[in-house]
């Protein structure tokens, strides 16, 4: 049996000089604050910037003694329940108002600030890729309940002057080998602190998850870097390293992240001259896979194209923080950054804007905010999706003013061992279940979503009708027997291929004496040539 190749870190440095869960989704971030007590001294109290002489007591609306208390501990009415009272008292004001039960919480008194762009830093000149990406956009303040951004990279330096004193948290247990995990997540997320330069959404929660080796990259430590990530609850995982072969393992994971309400985000690959091998896990559905451009906005030579780049953005002449240790021309422009070239660095900018799209638009699920990022791209080259760009260069503006696209529910559901509960406890919940019609909006691509399945309970003796009414593109209906373990034409049962616009529509019929499963799927023929390579579409089941 052949042996796995190592996936390889994808920083390319050999140009001139070192010259590239169920988690909380989108709904529930809009949810009220639970009201929680903080008092003076608590860690989540010194995250926040705060006046430093006042503290927020909120006391039981409408009763008096509350009142008298709050007053007698020289606090002073903000509006309704809510006091303002000297830090030096907030602790003996909540004690003394919890023994009668007429506290209802506390917290920093918060300041807030003018909504404009972070100065630039002193090195943000010479990082004019940011300005590429981001243009005037204001990226969103940052909060403890910000998006995490994972980075399954090697070792950050924690000394780092853009890494000290950040929201960017380096993982532990390994020894800085390298530049790289340093160099990803300041490219993503270097703060506005007057050293250095911006990453694309400065001070960002980014989370270092450590790789135990940059050269030699295991399908086991590419699958425990992103189960990691799940458990921490990222909102976004950036992967910039890859592999021409792909690895089961890995792939399971990325469905699992999927799952737990994650955007998987990973470079393309280097190859681009030796033929543009498929890489993994940026080939695998559901991943966001970003090529690299120069600064003229043209394909660098070494990014690898296929059908499953989504879009680009700058890979060359990349200024980001480094490793002092690793930094060989450090005179050029102060010792800890350095220029780099690569897909590995024009991933974290993509990471960092999905991350951006995500708190500012809490509204979108996880599966949209990725959509609007590739979408809303800025088309360059010929018109339309390219294999080198995608959609086109990454472009802040143009994902924030996006309108909303259609949603894809329930996913992951790529195959029949995603939905029947083999691979996820429990199955997926039936479209229909014999008795009311059921309908639902999706979409589906080549490249990132090929395929989606759904179960159907039909009652004996009953038959169940389906009609794919085509929104956009030309998607294609088949269905399983409740034997099929996977999609494949063996198990096939029923199928329409219908050409264009047209409805495609299938009948089954349950001739036994139970209530029996079949499973749906839409997907694209093999069959007949493709314009496009995504579908949005209606599915009916009565």
């Amino acid at each position: 049996m052949k042996a796995r190749i190592p996936l390889t870190a994808l920083a390319l440095l050999a140009v001139a000089a070192v010259a590239p869960g169920l988690a909380l989704g989108a709904d529930l971030r809009n949810a009220p604050a639970t009201p929680e007590v903080v008092l003076p001294g608590a860690v989540s109290a010194s995250a926040a910037r705060a006046d430093p002489r006042t503290w927020i007591v909120g006391v039981r609306a409408g009763s008096r003694a509350a009142r008298r208390i709050a007053r007698a501990h020289g606090g002073r009415p903000i509006a309704g329940a809510a006091w303002l009272a000297p830090r030096s008292r907030a602790r003996a004001l909540a004690a003394a108002l919890r023994v009668r039960d007429l506290l209802e919480y506390a917290e920093p008194n918060r300041i807030g600030h003018r909504a404009q762009a972070p100065a630039p830093d002193p090195l943000s000149p010479q990082a004019a890729w940011r300005d590429f990406v981001v243009g005037g956009q204001v990226p969103p303040p940052v909060t403890l309940a910000s998006p995490l951004i994972a980075v399954v990279d090697t070792q950050i330096d924690a000394a780092h002057p853009e890494i000290a004193g950040s929201n960017i948290r380096p993982g532990t247990g390994f020894p800085v080998s390298d530049d790289h995990g340093t160099a990803t997540s300041t490219v993503a997320a270097a703060p506005a602190n007057k050293v250095g330069m911006l990453g694309i959404w400065p001070g960002a929660r980014v989370l270092g998850v450590t790789l135990p080796d940059g050269e030699r990259i295991t399908c086991a430590d590419s699958a425990r870097g992103i189960a990691a990530a799940v458990k921490a609850r990222a909102a976004v995982i950036n992967m910039s390293y890859g592999s021409p072969s792909r690895c089961i393992t890995e792939e399971q994971q990325i469905q699992r992240a999927v799952r737990a309400g994650a955007v998987p985000v990973a470079a393309s690959g280097n190859e681009g001259e030796l033929g543009s091998p498929l890489e993994y896990p940026a080939s695998l559905a559901h991943v966001l896979t970003v090529g690299a451009i120069d600064a003229d906005g043209e394909p660098t030579l070494f990014s690898n194209e296929s059908a499953a780049v989504d879009l680009a953005a700058p890979g060359i002449g990349i200024l980001t923080g480094v490793p002092a240790t690793f930094d060989s021309d450090g005179a050029a422009h102060g010792l800890g950054f350095a220029y780099v070239n690569g897909t590995s660095f024009a991933a974290p900018m993509v990471s960092a804007a999905v991350a951006w799209v995500r708190a500012a638009r809490p509204q979108l699920s996880q599966g949209q905010a990725a959509q609007v990022v590739r979408l809303g791209a800025r088309d360059v080259g010929r018109p339309g999706y390219e294999k080198a760009t995608g959609f086109g260069v990454l472009d802040l503006g143009g994902a924030l003013g996006l309108p909303a696209p259609v949603d894809d529910p329930l996913e992951p559901n790529d195959d029949i061992r995603y939905v029947d509960g083999r691979f996820f406890a429990g199955a997926a919940p039936p479209l229909h279940n014999g008795r009311r019609p059921r309908s639902l909006t999706a979409v589906t691509d080549v490249a990132e979503d090929p395929i989606d399945v759904y179960r159907v309970r039909v009652r004996a003796g009953r038959r169940l009708r389906l009609a794919l009414l085509p929104k956009l593109g030309d998607p294609d209906l088949f269905v399983f027997g409740a034997n099929a373990r996977s999609v494949s034409r063996q198990r096939q049962v029923a199928g329409s291929s219908l050409s264009g616009s047209r409805i495609d529509r299938v009948s089954v019929r349950n001739r036994g004496r139970r209530t029996a499963t079949f499973y749906v799927a839409v997907g694209f023929s093999s069959r007949k040539s493709r314009t496009l390579l995504n579908a949005t579409y209606e599915l009916r089941a009565r």
